[in-house]
């Protein structure tokens, strides 16, 4: 979702090919994501935003003036934002079994963390993350609301789950239009098909912030175990 981008190099070309067991999950079934309330408790979710801002000053801002134009996943989408690394709680909820257990059960697959997780920070007006699919090794994304101080149709997360087939420049010729918002207020987590869903962050206004913790996982599909089985 954010500095995993220039992890590796871009898709630049799209091809629907998700695993058999995600076409038959329940997450596909429901357009690619859930939205879920209180999947963190107040506690927690206190703890996430104090670890959030005892990172902030490590963390660095991501700018990028325009995209690189991928049409698959993964690639430089244009974007400003900070980004910090995700400390011991966030690594403790994120990675913990439990975690794993519930996202097998809307994937349809076993799920495996591809990292420690990240927070990002949309504190200054006009932060944003353009049009994407997620990297490689981030075929679900976490998304968690941690602090939102203005409730506005700006900063938004926006979705295109009906362009999931479709390259990058069909949804862009098509316009933010054809997406759907889908806000996210503190304590509601989205679970995302970030690998196959085309999603962006709109830009923030004046007075607002918005801090999420993210956390990706690869889906480790049958067919994928039983090819690292077989080398």
């Amino acid at each position: 979702m954010d500095s995993m981008h220039e992890a590796i190099g871009p898709v630049m070309d799209w091809r629907f090919d998700p695993p058999p067991e995600v076409l038959s999950s329940r997450i596909f079934a429901a357009g690619g994501y859930f939205r879920l309330q209180g999947l963190f408790d107040d506690g927690t979710l206190a703890g996430l935003c104090s670890e959030a801002e005892s990172l902030r000053t490590e963390g660095t801002r991501q700018y990028v003036g325009e995209s690189d134009g991928s049409n698959g996943r993964g690639g430089s989408p244009a974007r400003s934002f900070r980004s910090t690394r995700g400390g011991d709680l966030h690594w403790g909820l994120h990675g913990s079994p439990e975690m794993l257990a519930a996202l097998e059960q809307l994937c349809g697959a076993r799920v495996s963390p591809s990292g420690s997780g990240t927070y990002s920070f949309y504190e200054q007006p006009g932060d944003f993350l353009a049009l994407h699919r997620d990297v490689l090794q981030c075929d679900v994304a976490v998304i968690t609301c941690i602090a939102h101080s203005l409730h506005v149709s700006a900063g938004e997360l926006t979705i295109y789950p009906a362009f999931m087939r479709e390259p990058l420049s069909t949804v862009r010729a098509a316009g933010r239009e054809y997406g759907s918002s889908l806000p996210i207020h503190r304590g509601q987590t989205v679970v995302l098909l970030g690998g196959l869903i085309p999603h962006e962050v709109t830009p923030t206004c004046e007075h607002q912030e918005r801090i999420v913790a993210i956390n990706c996982y690869r889906i480790e599909s049958q067919s994928t175990l039983e090819d690292q089985a077989a080398s």
